[in-house]
């Protein structure tokens, strides 16, 4: 029996992520040991408390469907938080999403407001789920370059350069995965320009906000004038609490934008994990002290990070202010970057990611977690080094 799969799924991959993770892992199971550097979560354990908070409702039977936009109780400590923290003003019961992780609630956007034919424009590199998921909904992608010489900087003449009759919106990730980068405060405005002189919707993914470093600061472009109306501001749980495997995230912005993104949401998932819920609000509500503590943690990483690709010869690297992940230029290398992603791997035993994984801006680019021990780090960083000196550097 033949049967063909849809046209929507014909030009869309498996995660190249993935890939170099399904094979990482197949060889730390035949005895080899891998330093993982590949994968976009903490290494840390979920808090204690948020973890006894999860398992109290799952104790007391909390185990039902909940509404589908979320627990009242987790709504309210999203509403709480974004105006502590963000300054974004919204109402639990009508500008609130509890979504299935951060991907979903950014499929419920896109699928929303994105018809055959609209362009998005999307950073590149950047995470591609991004891409694909514009693709599925019918829409265009249009990549931003981010340049290494402005260290991975949005540049608002480059968005301004590329917006056309068809650009319906504007896609933001900051800080940004893979390069660490962190919009300043005077590029958002300018984009914030951008986006309300052309009509545009913004998606925010800003799941790594909790996650900066030295004077670097966070702002969420849905607080400048004239940009709550047209912004959808996606967070989640997974970074900053270590929470990865729970699967929760939301969508907050303007009703008038959030009910068709319920929409979605409810035909795609009903609702997220019940007694979860209940965890996040121990999450927002509760001690924040673990995320301090994990912050730092990562910083001592990065530093060392950046200070060892530094020493080595023919690479470079820009200093990531945010996230953890560092975006080192292997251009110098006569090597594709799959080819040395893939070289590393059996080579060093370091699992990390091809920058063209990203986008077509990636290439000659890794992509490294510092979501790894700081000794293991340190000794990745020998094998590197020690490997590349089999390569054949160009020119």
């Amino acid at each position: 029996m033949s049967i063909e799969i849809s046209n929507r799924l014909t030009n869309i991959p498996f995660s190249s992520i993935r890939e170099i993770f399904d094979e990482a892992n197949a060889m730390q199971k035949s005895g080899i040991n891998i330093t993982h550097m590949e994968i976009g979560r903490p290494d840390f354990d979920t808090p204690i408390h948020i973890k006894e908070a999860a398992n109290t409702a799952l104790q007391e039977g909390f185990v039902h469907y909940t509404a589908n936009n979320g627990i009242q109780e987790l709504r309210e400590a999203i509403a709480v938080k974004l105006k502590r923290e963000n300054k974004i003003h919204v109402d639990p019961n009508k500008e609130v999403v509890v979504s299935v992780g951060c991907k979903e609630a950014i499929v419920s956007m896109i699928f929303a407001f994105i018809n055959p034919g609209d362009e998005v424009l999307i950073p590149d590199p950047a995470w591609l789920e991004y891409q694909y998921i514009v693709e599925l909904a019918g829409g265009v992608v249009v990549s931003i370059p981010l340049r290494e010489e402005e260290d991975f900087i949005l540049n608002p003449d480059d968005v301004r350069g590329r917006i056309t009759s068809k650009t319906k919106m504007l896609l933001l990730n900051s800080p940004h995965n893979p390069t660490g980068a962190v919009l300043p405060e005077a590029y958002l405005k300018e984009l914030a320009d951008i986006a309300i002189n052309h009509n545009l919707l913004v998606l925010s993914d800003e799941i790594y906000e909790k996650l900066i470093y030295e004077d670097a600061e966070h702002i969420s472009i849905a607080t400048l004038p004239g940009m709550f109306e047209r912004t959808i501001t996606i967070n989640g749980f997974s970074k900053a609490y270590a929470m990865d495997g729970w699967r929760l995230g939301y969508a907050a912005g303007p009703e008038k934008l959030m009910k068709p993104i319920m929409k979605v949401h409810q035909y795609n998932t009903s609702s997220a994990t019940s007694f979860a819920q209940y965890g996040a609000v121990a999450a927002y509500m509760g001690t924040q002290e673990p995320v301090y503590e994990m912050v730092q943690e990562f910083d001592k990483r990065r530093q060392l990070l950046v200070k060892r690709l530094k020493e080595i010869e023919h690479v470079s690297c820009v200093v990531p202010q945010g996230a953890f992940y560092v975006f080192p230029s292997f251009k110098g290398i006569g090597m594709t970057s799959k080819e040395l992603a893939t070289f590393l791997l059996r080579e060093a035993q370091i699992a990390c990611v091809p920058g063209s994984a990203f986008g077509n801006y990636g290439e000659g680019y890794l992509r490294m977690a510092y979501s790894t021990e700081y000794k293991q780090i340190d000794e990745a960083m020998d094998r590197l080094a020690e490997a590349l000196k089999q390569v054949k550097v160009k020119g």
